[in-house]
């Protein structure tokens, strides 16, 4: 298994990301931050993680295997 080092530089290295602005009630950029800080991980790295699960698990919802 990866850690979220190796991980990040997989996605930094990826030449298809796309940028994008989000903007966070203050509570959950707090919840986030704090979550991130206990990860030792940068917060972007955190959020795409949680998004790219989160996508994964919708499609996996919407087309389940037959």
């Amino acid at each position: 298994m990866m850690n979220w080092q190796q991980i990040f530089v997989v996605l930094m290295s990826q030449s298809d990301r796309v940028q994008t602005s989000i903007y966070f009630p203050k509570d959950i950029h707090e919840a986030l931050v704090r979550w991130a800080e206990e990860e030792d991980r940068p917060i972007s790295n955190l959020v795409v993680r949680i998004v790219s699960k989160a996508v994964e698990e919708r499609e996996k919802q919407q087309n389940p295997p037959q």
